[in-house]
């Protein structure tokens, strides 16, 4: 059998196995996703087919900008409609009308660079897409991960904060291919937005009362001058206002939860910061910054939320394209160390709050105890997600690297040695032994602290030196 006559009947089985699974119409695609690379298959006048397929794992969507609008790089929301393909024929739709535009900061900077950006999603009804979280919502984001050749260290975390009991919201993810225009852009992680919703982060900012709820961001970009929301200070450190602000009482009354957070972590009072904090999510919180050895845990997208009455939260997790070894800045992307607990001299990314809360003894235990439990049940759930997603992905991000020639290079801060990965498994390997090295190490690093760890003469003095309390 010839090559076109196997092609014909290879189109036949798939139409034929389509009447009995979930499917959906794709247009004909040689040179992306659900579609071969070969010109043998198309026909012989020049057209393009479409034919029915079952699509595997890898759901699509097609985004139709109005009258082919290019979406500008400065935030503004441009018209159009979305088309979602799936195996799953609930989960198919078509001619939904929504916006779209670039988003990010140092991502949006990635962007510009290689061509390949950030995007954010407004429908302008609610919709779950895919099955990506539990809620239907108007507010969905499309991730480029170029720095991050696998596209799942976001993932990874995300996945880690819905394995860990304390972190009670961490958005969901799942990787998708994206069409815009007509053209394929590759390979996206389709995540939900972090904000104020019943679904995500579940908090009261309805009230006109001083007292609301609310959700905060650190943020090194707050002073941007093409940001207009709320925006406060508190020793030093710039926070931005995630959720609705109404009146200046009320970002003074969040400005002021904020600053007596920040007063109970200097004050070495165990008590005090009981009485405002989850410690459930500041331990769990600190143990996925630490475990991920996050560069940016101090500097933006650490999210802190209060609902009214409520204690102070730490979370959800959220950008770790630069975390699990990605950044050549942090130690060469070795997984040795620790990172979180301790900073670096002259990073702007240390994240004092936790800098100061590993000086103090009883911290140091519950984040130690903690991580017994971690390291053993939540650590293995990770990478054996991690591995099952790339597997799954594996043939997209062929065309993916086809149409963005990225492997081999590096297109934002990776070390040298990843930097030089020429295929996706070289990516995805190094990726998941980095973190069953980081778990190695996490268990030496924090053993000594453990409540049922032996004590020696030296403790206290060694503990000094190592952690200043300057």
């Amino acid at each position: 059998m010839n090559r076109r006559h196997l092609s014909t009947a290879l189109i036949l089985l798939l139409a034929l196995c389509a009447l009995c699974s979930g499917c959906a119409e794709l247009p004909y695609q040689p040179s992306g996703p659900n579609g071969p690379a070969d010109p043998d298959y198309l026909p012989d006048d020049g057209s393009v087919p479409t034919v029915s397929v079952t699509i595997e794992s890898t759901p699509i969507i097609y985004i139709e900008t109005a009258g082919g609008a290019k979406i500008p790089e400065n935030k503004m929301e441009v018209k159009c409609t979305v088309r979602l393909v799936s195996k799953h024929a609930s989960e198919c739709a078509e001619g939904l009308e929504a916006t779209v535009r670039c988003r990010g900061n140092g991502s949006m900077t990635v962007g510009s660079k290689t061509g390949k950006y950030p995007y954010k999603l407004k429908f302008d009804n609610k919709i779950n897409l895919f099955g990506v979280g539990s809620t239907k919502e108007k507010d969905w984001v499309l991730l480029a991960n170029v720095g991050e050749h696998t596209m799942l260290r976001n993932y990874a975390a995300k996945l880690m904060g819905r394995l860990m009991d304390g972190i009670p919201y961490s958005s969901h993810s799942k990787l998708v291919n994206v069409y815009l225009n007509g053209d394929y852009i590759g390979v996206y992680e389709l995540t939900e937005q972090v904000e104020v919703s019943p679904g995500r982060v579940n908090v009261d900012d309805s009230r006109k009362d001083p007292i609301n709820g609310f959700l905060v961001e650190m943020d090194a970009y707050a002073h941007k001058e093409d940001e207009e929301e709320a925006i406060f200070t508190v020793n030093g450190t710039d926070f931005t206002v995630q959720s609705k602000v109404r009146t200046d009482k009320q970002l003074a009354y969040i400005r002021k939860c904020i600053a007596a957070l920040d007063d109970a972590i200097h004050s070495d009072d165990k008590e005090l910061l009981e009485g405002l904090v989850d410690m459930d999510s500041l331990v769990d919180m600190y143990l996925l910054q630490e475990f991920s050895k996050n560069i940016d845990a101090g500097f933006s997208s650490f999210y802190l939320y209060k609902d009214v009455g409520g204690k102070l939260f730490f979370a959800p997790p959220w950008d770790f394209d630069l975390a699990f070894g990605n950044d050549e800045r942090l130690d060469d992307g070795s997984c040795e160390g620790l990172y979180v607990a301790t900073g670096r001299d002259g990073f702007s990314q240390n994240n004092e709050w936790y800098i100061r809360l590993f000086t103090y003894e009883w911290f140091r235990t519950l984040v130690a105890d903690r991580w017994a439990y971690v390291s053993e049940n939540v650590i293995p759930e990770v990478i054996e997600g991690v591995r099952k997603a790339a597997d799954q992905i594996a043939d997209d991000m062929e065309y993916n690297y086809q149409k963005w020639p990225f492997l081999g290079s590096g297109q934002h801060l990776e070390p040298e040695h990843i930097k030089a990965f020429t295929t996706y498994k070289e990516h995805v390997d190094h990726l998941l032994q980095w973190m069953e090295n980081r778990r190695i190490c996490l268990d030496g690093e924090l053993a000594e602290y453990r409540s049922d760890a032996p004590d020696t003469a030296d403790e206290a003095d060694r503990l000094t030196d190592k952690h200043p309390l300057s």
